[in-house]
């Protein structure tokens, strides 16, 4: 089985490369400030175009073409990474981003246990192999308070 290769949440590289830019121009090179601008717009039109699933953004693709993090999978339809780059990064159209932070709410965000799943429905029986994420267990997908790794999911204050 394939292994999930492209990933649309890398797109807050768009920001590193934005901030490589204007170190650039700090120091007087426009030539490589342009390189980095015009590969984070390249970038963040790439992401548009390819990684959004009509609500939210998916999280990556297999090498045969499957996406992960689609309405399409029938685990991880959602991930919250993928959602929280285009708002992080200020990459992400701002339509779009707030449309895929509203998934987040409705899918994720579960207030009447004090957590935001990571991803929705977890790994349990798929023939998918997107890597470190299948390995942990369904309850433990579902909360990041629950996985020793950086938060990096979204950051909002709940009401």
């Amino acid at each position: 089985m394939a292994r999930a290769r492209a990933s649309g949440w890398r797109g807050s590289w768009s920001r590193t490369l934005n901030c490589f830019a204007g170190l650039a121009r700090g120091r007087d090179d426009a030539a490589f400030a342009e390189v980095c601008s015009s590969q984070a717009s390249v970038l963040r039109s790439n992401i548009e175009a390819q990684a959004w699933d009509g609500e939210w953004y998916r999280r990556a693709y297999f090498d045969d073409g499957t996406p992960l993090g689609s309405s399409s999978n029938d685990e991880c339809q959602i991930d919250s990474i993928s959602q929280s780059w285009a708002v992080i990064s200020k990459g992400g159209d701002p339509v779009r981003a707030r449309q895929a932070m509203a998934a987040v709410d409705q899918r994720l965000v579960r207030r009447d246990k004090q957590i935001i799943q990571l991803l929705d429905p977890p790994f349990d029986k798929s023939d998918l192999e997107p890597g470190y994420i299948k390995g942990y267990i369904p309850a433990c997908a579902r909360t990041a308070a629950n996985i020793p790794m950086p938060r990096s999911g979204p950051r909002w204050r709940l009401p």
